[in-house]
């Protein structure tokens, strides 16, 4: 098998290369041949990605969400070969989602033993997703990170993002459709295609890679500080009690407001509202293990 590897070498706060190293090895050791692209800076993955063909059997992208979606991007046809993560980033959404194990020696394995598994992929215009999308305060953190690309990034450097975008940051008014479905309107929208947003929140019990569909979740309040209540509520496992949220789920999601609002796609900045999503099933094949549900 010809397996190619791409890394991020910032991901895990600037500690992934040795763990990119060792997985290479692991590969050969099995009998493979692997190539390694071990990228100078995090967009370089997208320019190895841009380059792929078919000769290659299994595509392994070592980082976080953030390689993932560049990745993921970039591939000329991402229907193709099957994707493999090396989760070495901050929230791993995917890698969590798909229950992939945290040994180097385990997650070789699934080269040969794990499953092919085909999930779901988001489109605004040409540009491709699979993991979440925001707009709001969620938007605006992300912009918050973007003036401050290049530098490796862990759970607690969000924290200062966030306190200043609470502490600046006036509640818009955003409309949400959903197919064909009555508009609602909200100050903060996340569009789920995972069940663990941010790698440890829980929002929507019913989000899957595969299911077919997104589940969106609309957040009312004006208060300043409500996303700290949906935050909690979302790591406690508790936010299914909260009655200031709107569950819509469908494969066409329109976010709008009467001003542009910042937007993100997979945990990067993207840009601003309007935002028109479309769902295209089974689009992206990933591997999995082999007792994914």
């Amino acid at each position: 098998m010809d397996v190619l590897i791409i890394g991020n070498p910032l991901a895990g706060r600037g500690s992934s290369e040795k763990i990119i190293r060792e997985f290479a090895r692991e590969v050969e050791r099995r009998g493979h041949r692997a190539e390694t692209f071990v990228s100078a800076m995090p967009e370089d993955m997208g320019m190895r990605a841009s380059q792929v063909d078919s000769g290659f059997d299994r595509i392994v992208v070592a980082g976080g969400d953030g390689s993932i979606h560049q990745v993921l991007n970039a591939l000329p046809d991402p229907s193709q070969i099957p994707i493999l993560h090396l989760p070495t980033g901050t929230a791993n959404m995917m890698a969590e989602d798909l229950g992939l194990p945290r040994s180097i020696k385990e997650l070789a394995r699934l080269l040969d033993h794990g499953i092919v598994r085909r999930i779901d992929m988001g489109l605004v215009g040409r540009h491709r997703f699979i993991l979440v999308a925001g707009a709001g305060v969620d938007g605006l953190v992300t912009k918050e990170i973007e003036e401050t690309r290049g530098k490796a990034y862990g759970y607690g450097d969000y924290v200062g993002p966030f306190c200043r975008v609470l502490y600046r940051h006036r509640p818009l008014e955003l409309t949400v459709r959903v197919d064909d479905g009555e508009p609602v309107t909200g100050t903060n929208v996340i569009v789920l295609n995972v069940r663990h947003w941010g790698g440890c929140f829980v929002f929507s019990e019913e989000a899957r890679l595969d299911s077919g569909r997104f589940e969106v979740c609309v957040f009312h309040s004006h208060a300043r500080f409500a996303p700290l209540r949906y935050c909690a509520a979302g790591f406690l496992g508790l936010a299914s009690r909260l009655r200031d949220v709107t569950r819509l789920s469908g494969r066409h999601i329109r976010i709008d407001g009467a001003q542009p609002t910042p937007v993100e796609l997979d945990g990067d900045y993207f840009g601003t509202t309007p935002l028109d999503i479309e769902l295209v099933p089974a689009a992206v094949p990933v591997i999995a293990p082999a007792d994914w549900p």
